[in-house]
């Protein structure tokens, strides 16, 4: 019982912590661009509910922390609520307008600085995660030592070309293969097809060639196909590993990169979920980001290293989470779905080309629309965490 607690203490802890870190960078976009446009804040939360510490800055912004660390929000001098739906007054005449703007309240400023603000909160999620992953490359650089054969399932495609455990993988089709990761990433992509292995064994070079197998299996957009493996498990020799430093501006590619393919495959997965290709069970929420910074937590600290080293690969491995989930809160934001930043930019596109805003009617009934849409997809999500990780037993096993 006591160390089932302990991980749940454990993930509790990760789970606020990686959380907070992504409402912090996306809120602080908003904030900031809202700085630049002259824009008067009012407040600045981390969570919502009641408030665990509160505190005002020279400019009049209170800052807070709130008991739920489910969100946070950037109220503007003059909203009627969290979510700048609309003032707390109307502003109709041409000189309330100009007082307003003189003052600045966000309702009041023109619309390209409405749209700066309400669009900085997702670009500075995706800013965030290309700056993380690109210092992690700098840090850590690029890991090129050829893989090792650990293991060959018998029967297998490697056991009938001829693989054994000990071999060194140095090439694919004359090719050199960098990493346990771009070996996987080429047998995948080749299922039913040929290709030639270069093999190092003791102080022998070898070339085998293999017919890599096929199997079913979801791709990274929710669509089952057909993917390779031959057979074998791999890991990295420790004695023999050789990094390539990464320079700034690599890095920065190296960071643009992944977090486009984050963006590309999300986007993917989400027009499969429409079409029917792919089913929406994969869709997580809370518990599952919930569950995910426990795994992520438990197994950096796990393992004989001192405590240094488990607090430092516990720091690295929870930023890096929290920059791929990063990528996921700047889309979620930009879906066209009134109370999320995507709903205020349609609206404001809808402004542009009308020459004014939508009635208050109408706009009162896209943020109740979208606020029911947007619970309806909490509440899917949660159903779908609690049917892929069954936190119930879980939770009742640690306890018990």
């Amino acid at each position: 019982m006591l160390e089932g607690l302990t991980d749940l203490l454990l993930a509790a802890a990760a789970f606020v912590a990686v959380l907070s870190v992504i409402v912090f960078v996306h809120e602080f976009g908003h904030f900031q661009a809202a700085r630049w446009g002259k824009v008067a804040i009012d407040t600045f939360s981390i969570g919502f509910g009641k408030t665990l510490w509160s505190g005002r800055d020279r400019h009049g912004v209170t800052w807070r922390v709130a008991a739920l660390p489910l969100g946070g929000y950037v109220k503007f001098e003059g909203d009627a609520d969290a979510v700048s739906s609309h003032p707390d007054a109307a502003i109709e005449d041409p000189a309330a307008l100009a007082e307003a703007r003189r003052r600045g309240l966000f309702h009041a400023m023109p619309l390209s600085t409405r749209a700066f603000v309400v669009a900085a909160g997702p670009l500075t999620n995706f800013i965030f995660s290309i700056l993380v992953l690109a210092l992690l490359a700098m840090i850590f650089g690029r890991d090129v030592t050829p893989p090792r054969v650990e293991g060959v399932v018998a029967g297998g495609a490697a056991a009938t070309a001829g693989l054994q455990a000990g071999d060194r993988v140095v090439a694919v089709d004359g090719k050199p293969t960098e990493s346990i990761g771009a070996l996987q990433k080429i047998i995948r992509v080749h299922p039913g097809e040929r290709i030639v292995l270069t093999l190092e064994r003791a102080d022998a070079t070898l070339q085998l060639p293999v017919v890599v197998s096929s199997k079913r299996e979801l791709d990274q957009t929710g669509v089952e196909g057909d993917v390779g493996f031959i057979g074998v498990s791999l890991m990295s020799e420790p004695g023999r590993r050789k990094v390539e430093r990464v320079g700034p501006i690599e890095a920065v590619g190296i960071g643009a990169t992944q977090v486009w393919g984050l963006i590309a495959n999300t986007g993917a997965y989400v027009g499969n979920v429409f079409s029917g290709k792919a089913s929406a069970k994969h869709i997580a929420g809370p518990i599952g980001i919930f569950g995910a910074s426990g795994q992520v937590a438990k197994g950096a600290i796990s393992g004989d290293d001192t405590l240094g080293d488990k607090a430092t690969r516990l720091i690295v491995s929870l930023t890096q989470l929290a920059a791929m989930l990063s990528v996921a809160v700047g889309l979620v934001n930009l879906l066209p779905v009134p109370i999320l930043d995507g709903g205020h930019l349609m609206f404001y596109a809808v402004e542009a080309v009308r020459g004014r805003p939508l009635g208050p009617k109408a706009q009162e009934i896209g943020y109740r629309a979208g606020f029911a849409l947007v619970a309806s997809l909490f509440l899917f999500a949660t159903w779908n965490d609690l049917q892929r990780s069954k936190l119930l037993e879980f939770l009742g096993g640690m306890l018990s």
